[in-house]
């Protein structure tokens, strides 16, 4: 590489880390104000770098009581006659959801302890479906395939889409979901 290309790529890191530092700065002071988590799923499959979500579910995890995602990956955007379709179906959990059959909802505590709602149980026993709080969003962080699930919930509705998936690169979409409370691909804030 030539002097300028290695000139304009430190550039652009030092640009890229002044990004980070505000993002940073806005998440961290807006999440001060009122309560707010953020719970990272341990599971991390590894599924097609280009692919397309098709489906996404919550539910209720039998033996726990706790919070899932299943979440079904495609690489429908690229299937064709030389490669047909194929769907693979991955299942996440955040810990420290749990659900409280009195109120129909899961909740996680606060950094203060107090309890903020994450999702609602919607429906009956027989034909119900669980969806996101009014203040929760997941974010689905792909970076080359391997995908990581972020819950965020605070205690105060949010605006925007409730799933937000997000590549590990500098989009103007991911760098907009960064700026506004969501994760901000490849930096410190995509893992706990």
């Amino acid at each position: 590489m030539s002097d300028w290309t290695n000139t304009r790529v430190i550039d652009k890191i030092r640009n890229m880390r002044v990004a980070i530092f505000l993002v940073t700065l806005v998440a961290t002071s807006a999440s001060a104000v009122a309560g707010a988590i953020k719970i990272t799923s341990p599971d991390h499959p590894q599924t097609y770098a280009y692919g397309a979500t098709t489906w996404r579910q919550l539910y209720l995890e039998p033996s726990n009581g706790g919070l899932m995602a299943r979440i079904t990956f495609s690489n429908l955007p690229y299937a064709g006659d030389d490669n047909p379709r194929r769907d693979e179906p991955f299942d996440f959990q955040f810990p420290g959801v749990w659900f409280d059959r009195a109120q129909s909802a899961f909740f996680a505590s606060g950094r203060r302890g107090e309890l903020i709602p994450v999702a609602r149980f919607r429906g009956g026993p027989a034909c119900g479906w669980i969806d996101l709080a009014p203040g929760a969003k997941m974010y689905l962080l792909k970076e080359s395939g391997r995908v990581t699930a972020i819950l965020t919930a605070t205690d105060y509705p949010r605006a925007g889409s409730q799933w937000v998936e997000l590549d590990n690169n500098w989009s103007l979409q991911n760098l907009l979901c960064a700026l506004f409370g969501g994760p901000l691909p490849g930096s410190s804030l995509t893992a706990e």
